[in-house]
């Protein structure tokens, strides 16, 4: 059975420690800052090189492709060398891919940067990891839910100086966030505590089968299946709506651009900040993780909606209102319940695996709405990404158990938490 947390990180009545999670709130938050910064900019600098949408899905796919093959990987070696020891070796990868993107001149080594800084979204699996190893079981989706949080501030300040930024040079905000994970660094080595590394003296037929394991649980199965169902209607969703709202938007007059991106970036960080912190702990009083992800894909669901029939700011508005909400509680939802079904010493693993998943779709979901709006079939490509959301309820709410974890687990997960 999963041994339970050590009383010193149980961090008091509520199952938080505040000391132990705002190193890794700060850390998330300016890795977040980065790519606020540069995906306002990415874009119209690719386009600047002659890329078309397709162009531009393959740039996302390339990363999403490194970030697929090396998550599970980095989760693994957060679980047995320590989160802190893989988060600087990410961050240090995330500067030498920014300095390559930055002194880019042509769309290959555009492709190159992009594929190097994939590996870096390993920051968010190692610091929920360690948000994951100091909360208690019932205080995990708030703890994971703080950490996110953390990447909602870091988006906004990054957008906003993006938007400033921008108006300097394409290349400007991507300095800025090559200096962000400079100093995210120095956070890591001198801020974060971690605990000791978990080595293994024999490597067993068990341990290097434990994703087997891991998988072999019914509720995992299905949480995987509808995570996809969520990864690939939100990439088809997010990789093309700049060039969608470039094409199709008017903004107060005037074309969608850089700096209109910018503001959208930021809504999404507040809402982000708002939902992770305050509204999340009052809606886990009332759901369950089966209702949790269903009000998740309603949310996004009807957001997607929205944005496709959106002609006016305000409805743009409402369109962003609902994808962040979602996607804001999405993450600590899934998380939480990946980590709250396996061994405390599979942490690392579990959420290496889920960020794969979502890395999987992103191989595919931009190339494949890039195709249809290659091809002008707007409708085409929001009617997808619908139908992609819906089916995702209808799993969620039909073979998902109405109670999580610690209200009524399966004989069989009981089984893999023994493990």
């Amino acid at each position: 059975m999963a041994h339970p947390l050590p009383e010193k990180n149980a961090g008091g009545s509520n199952g938080l420690d505040w000391r132990l999670l705002l190193p890794v709130f700060v850390i998330t938050g300016l890795y977040a800052a980065g790519i606020g910064a540069v995906l306002p900019v990415l874009p119209f600098h690719l386009r600047e090189m002659g890329a078309n949408p397709f162009v531009f899905g393959v740039v996302l796919a390339t990363e999403a492709l490194s970030q697929f093959a090396a998550a599970p990987l980095l989760g693994q070696l957060s679980d047995r060398f320590g989160r802190r020891n893989v988060l600087l070796a990410s961050q240090t990868l995330a500067v030498t891919s920014l300095l390559l993107l930055a002194l880019a001149q042509n769309i290959l080594i555009v492709l190159l940067a992009r594929f190097l800084f994939g590996p870096t979204a390993g920051n968010f699996s190692a610091a929920a990891a360690y948000a994951a190893d100091n909360s208690s079981p019932t205080a995990r989706r708030r703890a994971i839910g703080i950490v996110s949080a953390g990447g909602g501030l870091g988006a906004i300040v990054g957008a906003v100086l993006s938007s400033i930024l921008s108006d300097v040079s394409l290349t400007a905000p991507i300095y800025l966030a090559l200096g962000m994970s400079a100093i995210g660094i120095a956070v890591t080595f001198f801020g974060m505590k971690d605990g000791p590394a978990r080595p293994r003296v024999i490597e067993t037929d068990r341990e290097q089968h434990s994703l087997r394991a891991i998988g072999s649980s019914p509720v995992i199965r299905v949480l995987a299946a509808v995570m996809l169902c969520h990864f690939l209607a939100y990439g088809m969703y997010t990789s093309q709506l700049p060039m969608f709202l470039g094409e199709r938007f008017t903004w107060n007059g005037h074309a969608f651009g850089t700096r209109e991106l910018s503001y959208l970036i930021a809504a999404d960080g507040m809402i982000n900040i708002f939902v992770q912190l305050l509204l999340l702990r009052w809606l886990d009083r009332f759901f369950s993780e089966r209702g949790m992800i269903v009000l998740i894909f309603v949310l996004v669901g009807t957001g997607f909606l929205c944005a496709g029939l959106a002609s006016t700011i305000p409805a743009l508005a409402v369109a962003v209102l609902c994808v962040s909400a979602g996607d804001a509680l999405a993450k600590p939802t899934y998380i939480a319940a990946l980590s709250n079904h396996v061994p405390s010493d599979r942490q690392g693993v579990v959420i290496g695996t889920g960020q794969a998943l979502g890395a999987m779709t992103d191989i595919v979901s931009p190339v494949v709405a890039g195709i249809i709006l290659g091809f002008g079939f707007y409708g085409a490509w929001i009617g997808a990404v619908v139908s992609v959301a819906l089916v995702g309820a209808v799993v969620a709410a039909t073979r998902l158990p109405h109670h999580g974890v610690g209200r009524g687990a399966s004989a069989s997960d009981l089984r893999i938490r023994r493990q």
